[in-house]
């Protein structure tokens, strides 16, 4: 297993549900990109966590799909930002961060 790229690696032996749930609440936020079943799965963690959520529209996938998600559910739109463009969506989400940690 190739290990340069990482700066720690955690065997845990949850599979990737265990895996989402471990990555979604150890983050300060998720950044939805195109995406699958297992990206829903993260998305559903992160929203119910109440986590910043940043989702790049317009990358296919699970993705597109999260503005109507949100609106089917009936629970509000919770922290969740989106943007087409990747640089502008990571600074919303790094805003977000700043002001939740001022609080």
């Amino acid at each position: 297993m190739p290990t340069d790229y990482f700066d720690l690696i955690i065997y845990t032996g949850f599979e990737y549900s265990g895996r989402n749930l471990l990555l979604t609440r150890s983050a300060d936020a998720v950044i939805i990109v195109c995406g699958r079943m297992g990206t829903l799965n993260e998305f559903t963690i992160a929203f119910e966590d109440d986590k910043i959520i940043g989702v790049l529209e317009g990358s296919g996938g699970t993705a597109d799909s999260i503005r109507g998600l949100i609106a089917q559910a009936h629970r509000g739109s919770g922290k969740v930002v989106y943007d087409s463009d990747p640089k502008k969506l990571v600074e919303k989400v790094i805003t977000l961060i700043k002001k939740e940690k001022e609080q």
